[in-house]
């Protein structure tokens, strides 16, 4: 079953306004993996692919991203899967699922973007065995870096990162473990570090980096790690859902029509305990609600899981039509039916970062 939402946004071209800001961008998620039971006793290797058609097609062929907002994974063994897409038109595309064993994941949850936008671009980066000199071997805390490129048009990009496969090697380890931690972004570029511990090797990572310009279009990652003050990831209790919330302030463009606003978050890091239980991890928001000026984030876990580490990204963008966005002179001219409903003065974004991870 699918869940969609549909955000199209189309600007008409009018000298009086100033330079037009045009998009196209949908977004919904995907339950194909949810405790079936080819997924729960599984013969591997399982290969799942599921149709994604648009509500409404695009003028043109669309980037999508994907993101994972919801995992589980059973205990005590080397757990390899992958998601990525085929086949996009203007129509839909599908998602692919590949889980190789010989851990079982009955739950995968993925929400997905498709966007028409001048002002984005996405990558999907697959770090093979032969990358990850480093992480694939050894005990510890290890980390490596590299460097992520992309077009050099973005004088101020913002740039976030989702795991969207990974191969991990835990027989000996008490833990699985991926952080990503990313550099300040040039023009051009932005340096990655990938880090693990324990045994915990990791021999392969595909990574979703979405990449923006437009001041409309809202990214970043957040983490927390166990402490005295952050008891969520404790699971003492294992019937309470333990989250950790993140709440940023969004312009007021988001406040035109807020359950139309495209939300999407997923995971981009994890430290879990999978020798003790199963692993589950899940990302999700609150619902923007009328005259909401916040996003809220919401991360972590419930039932036996022990995490000792979370992290998960953001991408948001304001409602679509019947909305058409201007900018001219430092600010931003939004209409409807021609006539001005919003007028906002773009502010420049700090350059702190959100990745809480002393």
């Amino acid at each position: 079953m699918l869940y969609l939402i549909v955000i199209l946004c189309v600007a008409h071209s009018s000298a009086q306004f100033g330079s037009e800001y045009y998009s196209e961008w949908q977004s919904g998620v995907d339950r194909t993996i949810n405790k079936q039971q080819e997924f729960t006793k599984p013969s591997f290797p399982i290969r799942q692919y599921t149709q994604i058609v648009f509500p409404r097609r695009f003028s043109a062929r669309p980037q999508v991203l994907l993101m994972h907002e919801e995992i589980q994974w059973s205990k005590g063994k080397n757990i390899n899967y992958q998601t990525f897409v085929s086949d996009i038109t203007i129509n839909g595309f599908y998602i692919n699922y590949v889980i190789w064993g010989p851990a079982i994941v009955p739950i995968l949850t993925v929400r997905w973007i498709a966007i028409v936008d001048d002002e984005a671009e996405i990558q999907y980066v697959q770090y093979s065995y032969e990358d990850f000199y480093q992480l694939r071997q050894g005990f510890g805390q290890r980390a490596q870096d590299f460097l992520i490129s992309y077009y050099p048009k973005y004088p101020a990009p913002k740039v976030t990162a989702f795991i969207v496969g990974g191969d991990f090697e835990i027989i000996d380890s008490l833990y699985t473990s991926i952080q990503i931690v990313l550099g300040i972004p040039t023009t051009s570029s932005m340096d990655v570090r990938f880090s693990t511990r324990d045994f915990c090797h990791v021999r392969s990572l595909t990574v979703a980096y979405f990449i923006s310009n437009n001041y409309l279009t809202l990214a970043g990652s957040v983490g927390a790690y166990h402490n005295y003050f952050n008891q969520y990831l404790d699971n003492s209790n294992k019937i309470a859902v333990r989250a950790q919330k993140f709440t940023r302030i969004v312009p007021s463009i988001y406040t035109l029509e807020p359950g139309n606003n495209i939300l999407a978050q997923g995971i981009s890091g994890f430290d879990v305990n999978t020798q003790v239980g199963s692993a589950y991890l899940r990302v999700t928001c609150e619902p923007m609600i009328s005259y909401s000026s916040t996003y809220t984030l919401i991360y972590g876990t419930r039932g036996e899981t022990l995490l000792s580490f979370m992290q998960a990204s953001y991408v948001l963008h304001p409602p679509g039509s019947p909305y058409h966005y201007y900018y001219k002179n430092y600010d931003w001219i939004v209409l409807k039916e021609d006539e001005v409903v919003l007028k906002e003065k773009v502010q420049e974004e700090k350059k702190i970062s959100e990745l809480n991870i002393k």
